[in-house]
C-alpha cells in the first residue's frame, strides 16, 4: 500500500473513531420531558392553548442548549397514554420517582404561571383618549431528578412589555398588542432555559 492510501485509510478511521465518540457524548446526555405547567395567574388570564405554547418553547429552547435529550410533547403524550398516566406540574417526589422509571427519562422540568395578564392605564381629554396597556408574565420552574425525587433546581422569572394606545374622537391609531406571549411569556422562559443552561447538572 501507498504511503497516500495509508493516510487514506488513517483518515477514515480517525473520522470514524470521532464520529463514535460524538454519538456516544450524545447518548450519555441526560434524557428530560417537559410537563405542562400549570395556571397560578389569580384573577389574570391564561389563554386557550397558553400551557401547550410555553411547553413547546421550553422544549425549543432545551434542544438548542444541547445540555438534554429532550422529549417532545406529542411523543411524551403518546407514552404516558400508552402507561396509562397523568403527569402534572405539582408532581410529588414518589410520582416522579415511577415515572421516571416508565417512561425512561432522568428528570422532569415542571412549574407554574405565577403571573400572565394586562394592565390598563388610560387618560382622557376633550376628543382624545390615550391609554398604557401593560403586560407581565411570570413564572417559576423546577427540575425534578426522577431517580431520588429530589428538586436539584429551581428558579423563577418575570418579564413585562408596554404599549401606547391613542384614539381622537373615537378612531385610534395606536398600539393595541395581541401578541402578548411572544413579548413576555417567551422571554421568560428563555430566561429560565439559560439558568438551567448554567446549572451544574
Amino acid at each position: 500500500m501507498t504511503r497516500r492510501g495509508s493516510a487514506t485509510v488513517v483518515a477514515a478511521i480517525l473520522l470514524g473513531a470521532v464520529a463514535l465518540a460524538g454519538v456516544a457524548w450524545a447518548n450519555d446526555k441526560p434524557r428530560i420531558a417537559v410537563l405542562e405547567f400549570k395556571n397560578k395567574a389569580d384573577n389574570q388570564w391564561w389563554f386557550h392553548g397558553g400551557a401547550s405554547a410555553a411547553q413547546d418553547v421550553f422544549v425549543t429552547e432545551l434542544v438548542k442548549g444541547g445540555k438534554f435529550r429532550v422529549i417532545d410533547r406529542e411523543q411524551l403524550a403518546a407514552l404516558m397514554q400508552e402507561k396509562n398516566m397523568s403527569l402534572a406540574g405539582d408532581i410529588d417526589p414518589a410520582s416522579a420517582i415511577e415515572a421516571g422509571k416508565l417512561l425512561g427519562c432522568q428528570y422532569f422540568l415542571t412549574g407554574a404561571v405565577t403571573e400572565f395578564g394586562n394592565t390598563d392605564v388610560g387618560g382622557h381629554g376633550f376628543g382624545v383618549s390615550a391609554g398604557k396597556r401593560k403586560f407581565v408574565a411570570a413564572m417559576n420552574a423546577r427540575i425534578i431528578d426522577t431517580t431520588t425525587g429530589e428538586i436539584v433546581w429551581a428558579d423563577e422569572a418575570s418579564a413585562e412589555e408596554s404599549s401606547v394606545k391613542v384614539s381622537v374622537f373615537g378612531v385610534g391609531g395606536g398600539v393595541d398588542d395581541s401578541r402578548m406571549f411572544d413579548k413576555v411569556m417567551k422571554p421568560v422562559i428563555q430566561q429560565l432555559t439559560a439558568s438551567i443552561k448554567a446549572a451544574d447538572l
